[in-house]
């Protein structure tokens, strides 16, 4: 799999992505991040960590969210760690062919790491 398909099938940009998610938005002005194919050296990706400030505001976030998670009822809760896994089980192919460049591993190490 090429890194553009795997880009597209992740929904990520082959540029800079933002590496925090905060409030329904992905953010990041902090250092930058590069991923190195450590098979041949080539970037992989590059992605805009958070600074300080946003990482304090996503905590913020989710100790507020925590409070309406704790308030979910069981089932509900359940039916939404399901539908996180059947959403990473339809990625798994592109997520593990990313998993495979990133630290040199062979595909089946790839796919058994997500």
């Amino acid at each position: 799999m090429q890194i553009s398909e795997i880009y597209t099938q992740l929904g990520l940009v082959q540029g800079v992505n933002r590496g925090c998610y905060r409030r329904g938005q992905w953010v990041g002005d902090g250092p930058m991040d590069t991923s190195v194919n450590p098979h041949n050296n080539e970037v992989i990706g590059q992605c805009a960590t958070a600074t300080l400030a946003q990482y304090q505001e996503c905590v913020a976030a989710m100790e507020e969210e925590r409070e309406r998670w704790v308030l979910t009822p069981a089932p509900i809760r359940g039916e939404i760690v399901r539908q996180i896994g059947d959403a990473l089980r339809q990625k798994k192919e592109a997520l593990g062919a990313l998993v495979t460049l990133e630290m040199g591993k062979i595909r089946s190490e790839g796919l058994g790491e997500v």
